[in-house]
């Protein structure tokens, strides 16, 4: 549409028009220099440097920070007088939240951790799958006779088994992570899965040949848990202590009853899972709190303002603090 503002009557484009329109369009174009952004602003004049004044008095000076916003495309300072009060649309959301709301989003996201946990531990046992699948699709007359038990047995014990190290390296925890530390986590999961597999072929390769069975450092290890990033804050001794404290005393012995039915091998992968399950519902647990304490808050506040509501008033009377 460049021809539109043109000058030159010449253009084959506007010549080929119907005299009417052209006369119109000569008389309705617009005028002047076309709309342009704002330049980009003229560095600062070089000044010459000073000798600096001693002051023992005067406290360091700090750098200004920029008044531009990461969502801003222009990183040089221009529209910095549009971006002053802006709000991103994530506060303005949360600011109109009630405490339902807050409630609910807690709850979801909870939820939608444990489907992720899921989620995850199915793409790492993709390949477990994918034989299991190919045997119910097509298979011999052996995987017939035995209706792929042996697949099966290998996808299913995969599965649990990188679903309890996803869980124990604190991939259930509502703490927000970034898409990299939760892929370190799922790679770090999958990577001890296979450590624990190839341990079991060499204890299996040992029992055919009669020789010594090899012992081996759990796979849950503090070191082991030390190397991720969620493991830093739950794989602790001292955190592992905190979470057992918040159990009843019946609520432990079921635990502790538990593990002691379980082969000595498995007790460790067992007991850093539900350390992981529970450090996940106590984060979700401390989460409520906070958001019932807001509200409680938010009610003295407006009971001391005269503004309480009915609902003020119904919680008060069954004793809500």
């Amino acid at each position: 549409m460049g021809w539109l503002w043109s000058s030159s009557d010449s253009s084959p484009a506007k010549n080929n028009l119907d005299p009417s329109l052209r006369d119109f369009l000569a008389n309705e174009a617009p005028t002047g220099p076309k709309p342009s952004l704002p330049s980009k602003p003229a560095p600062a004049p070089a000044k010459t440097p000073e000798t600096p004044k001693p002051s023992s008095s005067s406290p360091a000076s700090t750098p200004p920070t920029s008044a531009v916003p990461p969502q801003s495309q222009f990183k040089d300072g221009r529209y910095a007088d549009l971006w002053r009060n802006y709000t991103p649309q994530e506060v303005l959301d949360e600011r109109g939240k009630t405490e339902q709301d807050k409630l609910r989003d807690i709850v979801d996201s909870y939820n939608n951790r444990k489907r992720d946990v899921g989620r995850v531990a199915l793409e790492n046992c993709a390949l477990e799958y994918l034989e299991q699948y190919n045997c119910f699709k097509n298979p011999s007359w052996y995987q017939v006779s035995t209706v792929c038990h042996a697949e099966t047995r290998k996808f299913n014990k995969c599965y649990d088994l990188q679903t309890k190290f996803l869980k124990a390296l604190g991939y259930l925890t509502m703490e927000r992570r970034t898409e990299e530390e939760s892929e370190r986590i799922q790679m770090h999961a999958d990577k001890l899965y296979q450590q624990l597999v190839e341990q079991e072929k060499l204890i299996q390769k040992a029992r055919e040949e009669g020789k010594p069975i090899p012992k081996f450092e759990s796979v849950l290890s503090k070191q082991n848990l030390d190397n991720t990033v969620a493991g830093k804050s739950g794989g602790t001794a001292d955190g592992e202590t905190d979470i057992w404290s918040q159990l009843t005393q019946a609520k432990r012995e079921e635990y502790e009853k538990k593990l002691s039915s379980l082969p000595p091998e498995e007790q460790e992968i067992e007991k850093r899972m539900l350390i992981g399950e529970l450090e996940a519902q106590s984060g979700m647990v401390k989460k409520v709190g906070a958001v019932f304490v807001e509200e409680r808050i938010n009610r003295m506040k407006r009971k001391e303002a005269g503004q309480a509501t009915i609902g003020d008033t119904i919680k008060h009377l069954w004793g809500w603090k």
